[in-house]
């Protein structure tokens, strides 16, 4: 069954990547864990991973399963129409990446949308390092060493020994080592108001709980929300009631794809989004 499960992940590669897909592959996967490896797309796009970590299956879930891809729903159509309209207007899309990671997801959103401004939040100082490096080549990522909740407040990572991709976050005094600034999606918006909101992705391991508990205003000028939901991570802490509970009140589409959710927010479309 190993074989048989080697071989459809090679065939994945292949059917994604084409030929290269093979020493893609060969790189994430062969040789010692943690080694830090280039891996370059077609297109020429480039970026760094450390092999057989957890940020192979976050590659994994980008570019092979494109699991942001809104492309593949019929609501894609209109995502593009929106993004090119907000550029026919002398306007920057505006995309929010919070929990960037090691900032593959930053370099997806901007091979789906070229000349969009990608704002990518990072609170681990390791990933972020990573993060730079990643979105160094790339003038429209714009990489902020931060984390995200509903108000200004400082941050501390509480499990630093866990995978890259599992750091969580909770509220501590700014005197503690390793506090570091949050930002509230407010502050980002308005850092940037050259910027029209096109979307935003949330992946902040449980903290969507504080996120949404209160200061949603921006939600109403949000047209699409991307999430991964937490409650299978922390069982009985009700990561996810803050944002169903918003969800109640609002007129949307729910589309599941892998593991995030994709929240269309058809007011915030304007006439196109009342059907």
């Amino acid at each position: 069954m190993r074989l048989i499960a080697r071989i459809l992940l090679l065939l994945k590669f292949i059917f994604a990547f084409g030929a290269r897909g093979i020493p893609i592959a060969w790189k994430l996967y062969v040789g010692r864990p943690g080694t830090l490896v280039c891996v370059s797309l077609p297109g020429g796009h480039r970026m760094f991973v450390r092999k057989r970590t957890s940020e192979v299956a976050v590659f994994r879930q980008t570019f092979l399963d494109r699991e942001s891809d809104v492309m593949v729903f019929p609501q894609g159509e209109l995502v593009m129409k929106r993004y090119q309209e907000i550029l026919a207007r002398g306007r920057k899309p505006l995309v929010i990446v919070c929990g960037a990671n090691t900032g593959l997801s930053a370099i997806f959103f901007v091979l789906l949308f070229p000349q969009a401004l990608v704002v990518a939040l990072e609170p681990s100082a390791d990933n972020f390092e990573m993060l730079q490096r990643n979105v160094g080549l790339y003038e429209s990522i714009i990489a902020i060493h931060a984390g995200v909740w509903d108000k200004n407040t400082y941050l501390k990572i509480v499990n630093p020994t866990a995978e890259p991709l599992e750091y969580q976050t909770v509220e501590c005094h700014p005197a503690e080592r390793d506090a570091l600034a949050a930002l509230t999606i407010n502050d980002i918006l308005a850092r940037f108001p050259d910027g029209e909101p096109l979307l935003i992705k949330i992946d902040i391991e449980g903290s969507e709980q504080a996120l949404f508990r209160s200061h949603t205003n921006w939600i109403a000028r949000m047209p699409l929300l991307i999430l991964e939901l937490h409650d299978w991570l922390l069982p009985q802490k009700k990561t996810s009631a803050a944002f169903l509970t918003l969800l109640a009140g609002m007129q949307y589409d729910f589309v599941v794809r892998g593991e995030n959710v994709l929240i269309f927010n058809w007011p915030a479309w304007g006439e196109e989004g009342r059907g």
